[in-house]
């Protein structure tokens, strides 16, 4: 079973999952790069694009003082965060397909414990 998920075209972002691994492909953060098996996987976790309601009321009150016009909305980006024993890895979703990057989050926490339980 292979399955090729492509979130994103430019730069590329995709997941190729294999019975017992799968390989990330993230042109904009070469890091990111390489094959994981399911068995090291702890966690996939998916966070949505959100307000960072903080940092916008901050940024406002400075505004206000200063009279500098900077104020606004600040969002935190949506992300992908696979945590393995030894590190975590945290992938961007700009301009990604969230339905994809939730299916893939699904695919992988699924395979994980599959795969925990054969063993």
């Amino acid at each position: 079973m292979t399955e090729t998920v492509e979130l994103r075209n430019k730069p590329e972002l995709k997941f190729i999952l294999n019975t017992d691994e799968f390989n990330v492909i993230d042109a904009s953060e070469p890091k990111n790069n390489g094959t994981y098996s399911y068995t090291e996987i702890k966690s996939a976790e998916l966070n949505s694009e959100r307000t960072n309601w903080l940092i916008s009321i901050l940024s406002v009150i400075v505004d206000f003082l200063t009279g500098s016009g900077n104020g606004g909305k600040f969002k935190t980006k949506a992300n992908l965060i696979l945590k393995t024993e030894k590190r975590n890895l945290k992938i961007w979703l700009n301009d990604a397909n969230y339905g994809k990057a939730k299916k893939i989050t699904e695919l992988i926490n699924k395979n994980k414990t599959y795969t925990q339980q054969r063993l």
